[in-house]
């Protein structure tokens, strides 16, 4: 039988601007392995903001997406019910630094944000017309990232609505929608990208706005890293986001 995606575990991070490759060397090469390897997890991907999709970026001053934090994002697609994978993945962790494997310096990294998230509805763009188990496998070439809040009746909109709009547009390939599991009914949604990711989402952003009734936790684009190629590296470096995580 197939494995269908029950959710995401997803975690935004950043580093010291002077160890941005090293960092991402080490996700690459010696972070996502082991989690992909659990028994409910699916897929890992990650995700980079450089300077001009910061720049594009909104986000409540509460946020802690807010002030240029939060340039490097992690995505694991799951196959078990989340609260499983979360208690894996923290056993896990434990081997990993009883073992030496988390060798990357933890003063130079840190978690943002992020939490475990349920799948509610995955739409496909209709000329790709896939099932919606497939949709959070489709290719892409960034995301669009929502975060936000509101009442059954603004959720709702979101999944039935907003997300089939969006799913129809140029440089769309499909749409998921998730809630935080066990949360406070935050929802998040990823819109699967193709082509340039800041132009895709300043079009999408005019073409299919937010709900009035919204509360806008974030909205944001990341380009999807490819492994070990990390092109942003030094724009980064050279830009006015902070240079520590302190």
């Amino acid at each position: 039988g197939t494995m269908h995606a029950t959710g995401l575990i997803c975690a935004v991070l950043d580093c010291d601007a002077d160890s941005i490759e090293a960092f991402n060397r080490w996700y690459d090469l010696e972070h996502v392995p082991p989690n992909v390897s659990l028994a409910g997890v699916m897929s890992g991907r990650r995700y980079a903001a450089p300077p001009e999709l910061h720049a594009l970026r909104i986000a409540d001053p509460s946020s802690p997406l807010a002030g240029g934090r939060g340039t490097f994002v992690t995505v694991y697609t799951l196959c078990q019910p989340p609260a499983e994978v979360v208690a894996s993945m923290a056993e896990l962790r434990e081997v990993l630094y009883d073992t030496g494997r988390m060798r990357f310096p933890a003063e130079k990294k840190v978690v943002r944000d992020g939490g475990s998230f349920e799948l509610v509805s995955a739409v496909s763009s209709p000329d790709l017309a896939l099932p919606p188990i497939d949709v959070p496998f489709v290719g892409h070439h960034g995301v669009l990232m929502v975060r936000r809040r509101g009442n059954d009746e603004v959720a709702a909109w979101y999944h039935d609505e907003w997300s089939k709009q969006v799913a129809g547009l140029d440089g769309v390939h499909g749409v998921v929608s998730l809630r935080l599991a066990g949360g406070d009914g935050d929802e998040l949604d990823l819109v699967f990208l193709e082509g340039d990711v800041g132009e895709r989402t300043v079009a999408l952003r005019a073409a299919a706005p937010h709900h009035p009734g919204v509360t806008l936790v974030v909205d944001t684009p990341f380009v999807h890293i490819d492994p070990l190629r990390y092109p942003w590296a030094e724009a980064i470096r050279d830009s006015d986001l902070p240079k520590t995580v302190a």
